[in-house]
């Protein structure tokens, strides 16, 4: 089996960069909205994190994968890793093995790049469809031409690479080995296809989110003190400071998590128990949305 690494520093490099500058950024958000009084615009800065918090943590997953990169081979199989991502290519679908220089016509790329990082999928006119898991760009790669696609690589030395591989690929195989391709385990999840699990999580967040952004555009004109309970006349009996307000969707947003937790826990084992708490979780942020719009209605 012989081992060829990527020369994944480029790409770390400005992948660190990133994730650091859209840290400062969120740090100096989260800064400016504890100085400011609470309005839309704490919420919509809320937003802003929670997207910039999503956006590091897809970055950090493609750096690990970067980190984790690399190309194997012998006389049966190429096979390409990107962190939790492999292909395996059997030697026998190998028809040519091409230097990114002689590509003369166009590439279309779509995917995730940046200087250091190529990964997506893309058309290369004389070639076809052809899949990237690359640290250079396409004029730098080697390409490796099968029935269909091609795939765009990029050895730390691309000419030793060619020649060895081409050697195993004239020696020919010792045993017969399927073209396979493999993802992160959590991509191949069944939630991910179920519509009904997916439209009642999502609901119920964006419930959640909507009672919260509603709260702090009407906070600034709600009194100090505020009605959090009512008898049974519907009079209320318990007066609290206005930032009490916020309990209502905190309770929300906490079986939201209990909730969704759980239901993702049994989901394998019993979807029906799985249904069931995420629906609860739905009831309850109508019912907090019925809770508040009272608040709001009687300050």
């Amino acid at each position: 089996m012989t081992e060829w690494p990527t020369d994944p520093q480029p790409g770390l490099r400005v992948g660190v960069m990133l994730v650091a500058a859209i840290v400062l950024v969120m740090a100096g958000l989260l800064v400016w909205a504890f100085t400011q009084p609470v309005s839309i615009w704490t919420f919509v800065i809320g937003l802003v994190l929670l997207v910039g918090a999503a956006v590091v943590t897809v970055l950090v997953y493609w750096l690990n994968g970067l980190l984790h990169s690399g190309y194997t081979f012998d006389r049966n199989a190429l096979t390409i890793t990107w962190g939790a991502n492999e292909q395996v290519i059997p030697m026998t679908q190998i028809q040519r093995v091409m230097p990114g220089s002689e590509i003369a016509g166009r590439v279309r790329f779509r995917g995730v790049r940046w200087p250091g990082y190529w990964v997506g999928y893309g058309q290369v006119e004389g070639l076809g469809p052809t899949l990237f898991y690359a640290t250079v760009p396409p004029q730098e790669q080697v390409f490796i031409i099968t029935e269909g696609l091609a795939y765009g690589l990029s050895p730390e030395e691309p000419e030793g690479f060619m020649r060895t591989l081409q050697t195993r690929l004239e020696m020919g195989p010792t045993q017969q080995v399927e073209m396979s391709s493999h993802g992160p385990a959590f991509l191949q999840w069944d939630f991910w296809r179920d519509r009904l699990g997916l439209g009642l999580l999502g609901t119920a967040l964006t419930a959640v989110l909507a009672l919260f952004g509603l709260l702090c555009a009407r906070f600034p004109a709600l009194p100090r003190l505020l009605p959090l309970h009512f008898d049974a006349a519907g009079h209320p009996d318990r007066l609290g400071p206005q930032g009490q307000v916020f309990f209502v969707p905190l309770i929300g947003l906490i079986v939201l998590l209990a909730n969704g937790g759980l239901g993702g826990w049994l989901y394998r084992r019993e979807r029906l128990a799985a249904y069931l708490l995420w629906g609860g979780a739905v009831l309850v942020e109508v019912l907090l949305w019925a809770a508040g719009l009272g608040i709001l209605g009687a300050a």
